[in-house]
């Protein structure tokens, strides 16, 4: 009866177990091809993006290539706004306004032009050389410098300056008579003479003179026709003040107690930015009528 009630037994343990096996199995075998597939198609969206979603400022390009496809210079505009670390431009506005776009491919507009036509006016015109404009820069730093040295009428005659009492379109230049024959030229620790504001008292310009007995076909060539020399008429200084201007000369004539002088080749630099430029003379620096000043 014991043998009867085991052999009974096994039956029903085994069925379930066998169910189960053949559920397991063919669950398995439904889960196969689905996943196959499914990786396949991962792979083949990793592998082609679509050109309709993708960020095209994550896409790694050559600047150099874009400029010949799509007619832009990466390195003549600002800041691109995109975030990738790996895409980086020169520093720029970020402001809207200030972008341009033509083909989804956004940066900084490019820095104001220098008008390429007219008299030159700028140390950034792109007429001039490199190394004109690196000369002309130059010379306008170091003149800068010395006028900010000797701000006021006080400080020139500190300095051993003395005012030639002229009114050239308001302003009035100081000599120092030792600086104007030492054998130097274009020497900012020496310079022949400064431009003030009669008004306010503040030197507002330098005016470098070649030494006696130069003419224009003398002067030196530092940026063309940005750093302008020009000469003078004939000038009638006082006899007994040195550097007093008096009048210009007449036929070469005079007012008694003066005597004519010819005065070299001069160039002024100015503290500010007249409209014809750092290097105008002082006839042109209120004017905005920038023809070449030479005389």
């Amino acid at each position: 009866m014991q043998q009867r009630t085991a052999s009974m037994r096994l039956p029903r343990f085994v069925l379930p177990v066998g169910l189960l096996a053949v559920t397991a199995l063919i669950a398995f075998l439904m889960t196969q091809p689905l996943t196959s597939t499914s990786q396949s198609a991962a792979v083949t969206v990793e592998l082609n993006p679509s050109p309709t979603t993708q960020d095209i400022e994550s896409i790694p390009h050559d600047h150099e290539a874009l400029a010949q496809v799509d007619g832009h210079d990466h390195t003549q505009v600002a800041d691109s706004t995109s975030t990738d670390p790996t895409h980086q431009h020169s520093n720029g506005s970020t402001n809207p306004s200030d972008v341009a776009s033509t083909n989804g491919h956004v940066h900084d507009a490019a820095a104001p032009s220098v008008p390429t036509a007219g008299p030159i006016i700028s140390v950034n015109d792109p007429r001039l050389t490199p190394a004109q404009q690196s000369a002309a820069s130059a010379l306008l730093v170091s003149s800068r410098s010395a006028i900010a040295s000797l701000p006021t009428t006080t400080a020139l005659a500190a300095g051993g300056y003395v005012s030639v009492g002229d009114n050239s379109s308001g302003l009035q230049h100081w000599v120092n008579d030792a600086y104007t024959h030492d054998g130097r030229e274009l020497d900012p620790s020496h310079i022949e003479s400064f431009v003030v504001n009669p008004t306010s008292g503040r030197t507002v310009g330098a005016m470098f003179m070649l030494e006696p007995g130069k003419t224009m076909a003398n002067v030196p060539n530092i940026a063309g026709e940005l750093t302008t020399w020009h000469v003078h008429p004939t000038i009638c200084f006082s006899t007994t003040q040195i550097w007093h201007y008096v009048s210009f000369a007449s036929n070469n004539n005079c007012p008694a107690g003066s005597a004519p002088r010819s005065v070299p080749p001069m160039i002024h630099v100015w503290s500010d930015d007249p409209p014809c430029g750092p290097f105008i003379g002082a006839e042109g620096h209120g004017t905005t009528s920038c023809s070449a000043h030479a005389h």
